[in-house]
Protein backbone atom coordinates (compact mmCIF):
# COMPACT_ATOMS: atom_id res chain seq x y z
CA UNK A 1 0.00 0.00 0.00
CA UNK A 2 1.23 3.47 -0.82
CA UNK A 3 1.85 6.05 1.83
CA UNK A 4 1.44 9.80 1.54
CA UNK A 5 5.20 10.20 1.18
CA UNK A 6 5.50 7.91 -1.88
CA UNK A 7 2.11 8.64 -3.49
CA UNK A 8 1.94 10.38 -6.87
CA UNK A 9 -1.30 12.29 -6.67
CA UNK A 10 -3.58 12.14 -9.67
CA UNK A 11 -2.00 8.92 -10.94
CA UNK A 12 -3.73 5.54 -11.00
CA UNK A 13 -3.09 3.61 -7.81
CA UNK A 14 -4.37 0.77 -5.69
CA UNK A 15 -5.54 1.02 -2.11
CA UNK A 16 -6.97 -1.97 -0.24
CA UNK A 17 -8.82 0.31 2.21
CA UNK A 18 -10.68 2.09 -0.61
CA UNK A 19 -11.37 -1.16 -2.45
CA UNK A 20 -12.84 -2.59 0.76
CA UNK A 21 -14.84 0.62 1.27
CA UNK A 22 -16.58 0.19 -2.11
CA UNK A 23 -17.49 -3.44 -1.49
CA UNK A 24 -18.68 -2.92 2.11
CA UNK A 25 -20.89 -0.01 0.98
CA UNK A 26 -22.34 -2.20 -1.82
CA UNK A 27 -23.13 -4.91 0.74
CA UNK A 28 -25.02 -2.39 2.90
CA UNK A 29 -26.98 -1.19 -0.14
CA UNK A 30 -27.81 -4.74 -1.31
CA UNK A 31 -29.03 -5.53 2.22
CA UNK A 32 -31.09 -2.29 2.26
CA UNK A 33 -29.50 -1.47 5.61
CA UNK A 34 -29.92 2.31 5.82
CA UNK A 35 -28.10 2.61 9.14
CA UNK A 36 -25.00 1.00 7.62
CA UNK A 37 -25.41 2.87 4.31
CA UNK A 38 -25.36 6.22 6.13
CA UNK A 39 -21.86 5.43 7.47
CA UNK A 40 -20.44 5.47 3.94
CA UNK A 41 -21.62 8.93 2.88
CA UNK A 42 -21.32 12.49 4.08
CA UNK A 43 -24.42 14.35 5.24
CA UNK A 44 -24.36 16.35 2.00
CA UNK A 45 -23.78 13.36 -0.33
CA UNK A 46 -25.41 13.61 -3.75
CA UNK A 47 -26.23 10.91 -6.28
CA UNK A 48 -26.39 12.07 -9.90
CA UNK A 49 -27.69 9.98 -12.79
CA UNK A 50 -29.60 10.44 -16.03
CA UNK A 51 -32.78 11.28 -14.13
CA UNK A 52 -31.19 14.11 -12.15
CA UNK A 53 -29.86 14.25 -8.64
CA UNK A 54 -30.97 12.97 -5.25
CA UNK A 55 -29.59 13.85 -1.84
CA UNK A 56 -28.66 11.44 0.95
CA UNK A 57 -31.78 12.13 3.03
CA UNK A 58 -34.11 11.37 0.11
CA UNK A 59 -32.18 8.29 -1.06
CA UNK A 60 -32.12 6.79 2.42
CA UNK A 61 -35.80 7.62 3.00
CA UNK A 62 -36.76 5.82 -0.22
CA UNK A 63 -34.84 2.74 0.91
CA UNK A 64 -36.20 2.91 4.47
CA UNK A 65 -39.79 3.13 3.13
CA UNK A 66 -39.23 0.25 0.70
CA UNK A 67 -39.89 2.47 -2.32
CA UNK A 68 -36.36 1.65 -3.51
CA UNK A 69 -34.94 -1.82 -2.91
CA UNK A 70 -31.71 -3.43 -4.02
CA UNK A 71 -31.40 -7.22 -4.23
CA UNK A 72 -27.83 -7.40 -5.52
CA UNK A 73 -24.92 -5.10 -6.21
CA UNK A 74 -21.40 -5.82 -7.44
CA UNK A 75 -18.54 -3.47 -8.23
CA UNK A 76 -15.36 -3.98 -10.19
CA UNK A 77 -12.94 -1.16 -9.39
CA UNK A 78 -11.51 -0.01 -12.73
CA UNK A 79 -9.81 3.23 -11.67
CA UNK A 80 -8.63 4.69 -8.40
CA UNK A 81 -6.95 8.08 -8.26
CA UNK A 82 -5.74 9.71 -5.07
CA UNK A 83 -5.90 13.50 -5.42
CA UNK A 84 -4.42 14.05 -1.95
CA UNK A 85 -3.94 11.95 1.18
CA UNK A 86 -7.61 12.56 2.01
CA UNK A 87 -9.40 12.75 -1.38
CA UNK A 88 -9.82 10.02 -3.98
CA UNK A 89 -11.89 9.31 -7.09
CA UNK A 90 -13.04 5.72 -7.58
CA UNK A 91 -14.55 4.51 -10.84
CA UNK A 92 -16.23 1.11 -10.97
CA UNK A 93 -18.24 -1.09 -13.28
CA UNK A 94 -21.38 -1.77 -11.25
CA UNK A 95 -24.24 -4.15 -11.81
CA UNK A 96 -27.28 -4.23 -9.55
CA UNK A 97 -30.85 -5.44 -9.36
CA UNK A 98 -33.82 -4.45 -7.27
CA UNK A 99 -37.06 -2.54 -7.58
CA UNK A 100 -38.32 1.03 -7.58
CA UNK A 101 -41.99 1.52 -6.68
CA UNK A 102 -42.36 -2.26 -7.03
CA UNK A 103 -41.15 -2.18 -10.66
CA UNK A 104 -38.11 -4.41 -11.24
CA UNK A 105 -34.87 -2.67 -12.11
CA UNK A 106 -31.51 -3.88 -13.32
CA UNK A 107 -28.55 -1.64 -14.00
CA UNK A 108 -25.21 -2.09 -15.73
CA UNK A 109 -23.36 1.17 -15.20
CA UNK A 110 -20.17 3.04 -14.54
CA UNK A 111 -20.00 4.68 -11.13
CA UNK A 112 -17.68 7.49 -10.17
CA UNK A 113 -17.39 8.27 -6.48
CA UNK A 114 -15.56 11.20 -4.92
CA UNK A 115 -14.51 10.13 -1.44
CA UNK A 116 -12.91 12.03 1.42
CA UNK A 117 -11.17 10.76 4.52
CA UNK A 118 -12.17 12.18 7.88
CA UNK A 119 -11.72 11.12 11.48
CA UNK A 120 -14.54 8.62 10.84
CA UNK A 121 -12.77 7.06 7.85
CA UNK A 122 -13.61 7.27 4.15
CA UNK A 123 -16.96 8.80 3.13
CA UNK A 124 -18.46 9.48 -0.28
CA UNK A 125 -19.47 13.07 -1.11
CA UNK A 126 -20.65 12.52 -4.70
CA UNK A 127 -21.70 9.55 -6.81
CA UNK A 128 -22.17 9.89 -10.57
CA UNK A 129 -23.89 7.00 -12.40
CA UNK A 130 -23.49 6.53 -16.14
CA UNK A 131 -25.36 3.75 -17.95
CA UNK A 132 -22.94 1.34 -19.60
CA UNK A 133 -23.39 0.85 -23.33
CA UNK A 134 -22.78 -2.72 -24.31
CA UNK A 135 -21.55 -3.03 -27.91
CA UNK A 136 -23.95 -4.85 -30.22
CA UNK A 137 -22.53 -8.19 -30.94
Amino acid sequence: MSTASDQTYGAMTTDPALDTFVHRWAEAIAENDVERMERFVTDDWMLVDVGGQVDAVTFHRLVREGTLRHDSMTHEVVSLRRLSPDVAIITTHCTNTGAFQEHPLAADEWTTDVVVRSADGWRCVLTQLTPRRVPAG
